[in-house]
């Protein structure tokens, strides 16, 4: 009788890791913009359609966007997205991602969007544009490009 309950929870506890890797496929790989960097290629979309668990890219991003230069429409490079707890870099700066070399920026590590973010973007000017609403996810490009204007940088 002890067997068979020691079994059953064996299987049962085997189960349940299973199902929980199936559930994170791909998610455990790190993966961070650089200003060097040029792993990253489509720049169309939604990054987190398939950066996200049971999608078709390594890395589950937290957050991902393009950028495009205000002039050219090429790949915006040698920015920095930075995400603050209050408006206009106010509070806690909790984040800091860098544009990389394709214009994307992007990050795996885990960011608390809790309360909202407010994102800001510094161009190598030295300018900064800060979006004035609170953001709740970081799929930049689900409304930058599509009902909103692409994110740009000088």
């Amino acid at each position: 009788m002890k067997k068979k309950i020691i079994v059953l929870v064996c299987l049962a506890l085997t189960g349940i890791f299973l199902i929980q890797s199936c559930k994170q496929s791909g998610c455990s790989t790190s993966r961070v913009s650089s200003f060097n960097g040029h792993e990253s290629s489509k720049m169309t979309g939604n990054c987190m359609s398939c950066h996200a668990p049971n999608g078709s890219a390594s890395g589950c991003f937290s957050v991902g966007g393009t950028a495009f230069d205000t002039t050219t429409g090429a790949p915006g490079t040698n920015a920095t997205v930075y995400l603050f707890t209050q408006p206009h870099g106010g509070g806690d700066l909790i984040a800091i991602v860098q544009v990389d070399k394709s214009g994307n920026f992007y990050t795996t590590s885990v960011i608390n969007m809790g309360n909202g973010v407010y994102p800001a973007i510094a161009y190598q000017n030295g300018e900064y544009s800060y979006m004035p609403n609170p953001i709740f996810s970081g799929e930049c490009n689900s409304c930058h490009g599509v009902i909103n204007p692409a994110i740009t940088v000088k």
